[in-house]
């Protein structure tokens, strides 16, 4: 009775010293995070004498670019047609499903196996498009990632900004460091030159 009295005991005080190890360990990460912020902060004039900061929203940025808001006018069209396309054959394939019963059953059987055939065709078409249109969405989505990037890079350099960032990587910011206006507004203008030069 004693032993296992001691043991109790003894798995208590086990218990305890984690206790206390995990509550220095979480004061230690907590002490060296708060140094890292702060030696961020030291540094922040030494970024302020070397240029100008600025922030940017790139979600914001990327949706009200005009580039953007056209393709994806052009790919909700492609995404009808294919729609339109695909239905058209699930209708077909629903009528030869419908007549199947008139038939005796030698036809039953030939016509059922084509029937198969038609369906998985159609499944198979359908994940084509499905994947197709994912594979033009993200080709052209990185493709105005590569302009909004290269839009910043030019503004800074025109402007004299040391240093540019994205917002999600901040913690706070005020707005009058926010370019995402500017930003958009430069990748506008040249959209729509581009636009113009084509409508020539």
């Amino acid at each position: 009775m004693r032993h296992e009295t001691a043991d109790g005991e003894q798995i208590k005080e086990m218990a305890q010293t984690a206790r206390c190890r995990r509550q220095k360990n979480k004061r230690f990460i907590f002490l060296l995070l708060v140094s890292c912020i702060m030696s961020l902060v030291s540094d922040l004039p030494a970024w302020a004498q070397a240029g100008k900061i600025g922030y940017i929203n790139i979600a914001k940025v990327f949706d009200n670019y005009q580039r953007t808001k056209s393709s994806d006018v052009v790919l909700e069209k492609r995404g009808k047609q294919k729609e339109a396309e695909l239905e058209g054959r699930l209708n077909e394939l629903k009528k030869l499903r419908q007549n199947l019963e008139l038939l005796n059953d030698e036809a039953r059987d030939s016509k059922g196996r084509e029937i198969e055939e038609r369906a998985d065709e159609l499944q198979r078409v359908r994940t084509t498009a499905v994947r197709d249109l994912r594979r033009e969405r993200d080709k052209i989505a990185k493709s105005i990632l590569d302009d909004i990037q290269g839009a910043i890079k030019d503004y800074a350099k025109a402007n004299g900004f040391s240093l540019i960032v994205d917002e999600r990587s901040l913690l706070y910011g005020e707005d009058a460091y926010d370019l995402s206006d500017e930003i958009l507004q430069v990748l506008n203008s040249r959209a729509a030159k581009s636009a113009a030069a084509t409508n020539r």
